[in-house]
């Protein structure tokens, strides 16, 4: 048993850090030598600048992850969660989920006399459609970082449940910059990272928690124009609502997704997801089905 235990972590182990060597050597050649133009770069276009590191980030992500795969694992890049086999099913669900979550957290502060519109809002259509798309690209490659190669490499060799707690830690940890030491942010993101594995679990496919995260991120900084996590140019530059309330509920610096309300709202999703996963293995004899 312990030799067994042993062989699975060892798996994960050298898997796992082959899979970051790989998307690090990718990278490198596209952004180490223009440090000094990118950081000129995003002080002038910023929104240009965005979407070049989004681009690269999810061009080399996939380069990794199908290097894994078919050199390592031996099996097609569409097995990662790509394939689209009832993803129209499932999608209108995912956008709904999006919706009513980020609808929830918005609207309890405002019952709460904590969001206000903007006077003067006014919005820019090509920098909303800039975000949008670099918004996009980032949510595929957070994705796969959370829920694809590492994801499934730790449940085929553990379980479903370790595997989530793992890559939620690593979810959390990519956003490490932006907590400045406050627990209740990371936190936050760690129950995220929980949310998106459940219901990639869910659908078993990567397009539902790319819906779900997507509609989120695209709601709250680009059309709200408000901060998400700690970053507040997700908007182009226009802002619909402003939020201003104590930083325990409100998230302070960090944004709503700092505070106790998206606590409270995702810990709801999470027993939702529960509930729709225990009704889908009570369902015609359905399984959680490992990724081999």
């Amino acid at each position: 048993m312990k030799k067994t235990w042993f062989h699975s972590s060892l798996t994960i182990i050298w898997k796992s850090g082959l899979f970051f060597l790989i998307w690090a050597v990718s990278i490198a050649p596209f952004f180490v030598p223009m440090g000094t133009t990118l950081k000129e770069w995003e002080s002038t276009s910023p929104l240009w600048a965005r979407l070049y590191s989004d681009s690269v980030g999810l061009l080399t992500m996939l380069v990794a992850t199908w290097i894994m795969l078919r050199y390592i694992d031996r099996r097609p890049l569409s097995s990662i969660g790509f394939a689209n086999n009832s993803m129209l099913l499932h999608l209108p669900l995912a956008i709904g989920i999006g919706i009513v979550w980020l609808g929830a957290s918005v609207l309890i502060p405002w019952l709460a006399g904590w969001v206000f519109l903007e006077p003067t809002f006014s919005i820019s259509w090509g920098a909303v459609l800039f975000a949008g798309i670099a918004l996009f690209l980032n949510v595929i490659t957070q994705q796969l970082l959370l829920c694809g190669y590492i994801f499934q490499c730790i449940q085929t060799q553990s379980n479903v449940f370790i595997a989530t707690i793992v890559s939620a830690l690593m979810f959390m940890l990519v956003h490490i910059g932006a907590f400045h030491g406050e627990w209740l942010p990371a936190f936050n993101v760690f129950c995220a990272g929980c949310l998106f594995c459940m219901s990639y679990r869910f659908a078993g496919n990567l397009w539902f928690p790319i819906a779900i995260h997507f509609v989120w991120n695209f709601l709250l900084g680009t059309a709200l124009g408000l901060v998400v996590s700690g970053q507040s140019h997700l908007g182009g530059g226009s802002r619909m609502l402003n939020l201003d309330g104590p930083a325990l509920f409100t998230g302070g610096a960090f944004g709503l997704e700092g505070g106790l309300i998206v606590t409270f709202t995702t810990f709801t999703g999470i027993i939702a997801m529960l509930i729709l996963l225990h009704q889908r293995r009570g369902s015609n004899g359905y399984q959680l089905r490992a990724v081999a």
